[in-house]
């Protein structure tokens, strides 16, 4: 359809136009398109636009080509809280979780305000480099910016916490949570096991299934995990036939946590 628009109207194409093209095309995985997009885009002038530069950034950042991203990004005048959100989590989806946290820094300093998804990625990026006093420092810009602490930047918060193995904060941070989901649950049993605070992750997975919740197997994996350590074998049974009950007994980690429970039990 954009080649036939190209073809047949003399009309320049504007930035909502190309901006929309651009995330087709990412959407569909066609890097060579999209690189003679980005050329387009350049040659069209409207390389500097919020948006259409955004949607360019989005595309690099997701084929793993984060330094042409940053090009494109240190290009822009403009650049709204997506832009930012964007290039901060393609560093860290790519590792880079350093240069993820120098962004975030350089962020605050600017009139944009960093949202959820930027929070949650830099906290990542703090959890994979053991950063405890950057986590804490984003702990407290959310504190003090209460509008930003939804269930995502308090999941990330417990999760950043129990992988710097400091449970008892990550565990403060679960218990003042208003509204927790699934992912909640997940992240406090896995980072308690991980932390060899077994006993919690059995009462909590415990708690999990008595609230409602349906755990997944992640979170029956961390359950199977702590049974073992603990030679607990009534719970891991017990653990077993729920499994079975949701049908996760078939699960390759689930699996591979049955023989380990039961092996030690």
């Amino acid at each position: 359809m954009f080649v036939l628009f190209r073809r047949e109207c003399d009309e320049r194409v504007n930035e909502y136009v190309l901006a929309s093209v651009v995330r087709c095309v990412t959407r569909l995985g066609s890097v060579v398109k999209d690189c003679l997009l980005h050329s387009l885009v350049v040659k069209s002038g409207l390389g500097e636009d919020v948006y259409v530069g955004t949607s360019i950034v989005d595309f690099y950042c997701k084929v793993g080509r984060v330094e042409d991203a940053r090009m494109v990004f240190d290009g822009l005048v403009v650049k709204n809280a997506v832009t930012w959100t964007t290039v901060i989590a393609g560093y860290a989806r790519v590792g880079k979780s350093e240069v993820s946290l120098k962004l975030l820094s350089i962020m605050k300093e600017s009139d944009v305000v960093p949202d959820r998804y930027v929070l949650s990625s830099a906290l990542s990026a703090c959890s994979i480099l053991g950063f405890l006093e950057g986590g804490k420092q984003i702990h407290g810009f959310v504190m003090r910016r209460g509008a930003s602490m939804d269930i995502s930047v308090s999941n990330s918060l417990v999760d950043f916490y129990v992988k710097c193995g400091k449970v008892r904060m990550g565990r403060t941070v679960f218990n003042q949570m208003l509204v927790k989901n699934v992912i909640s649950w997940t992240t406090m049993i896995s980072g308690d096991m991980q932390n060899s605070c077994d006993d919690e992750a059995l009462s909590l997975f415990i708690n999990t299934t008595r609230n409602g919740w349906k755990p997944d197997a992640f979170a029956c994996t961390s359950a199977l995990t702590s049974c073992a350590s603990l030679e607990a074998l009534e719970p891991g049974r017990q653990t077993h036939a729920y499994t079975i009950k949701i049908n996760l007994d078939k699960d390759e980690f689930v699996n591979n946590g049955l023989i380990d429970m039961y092996s030690k039990s």
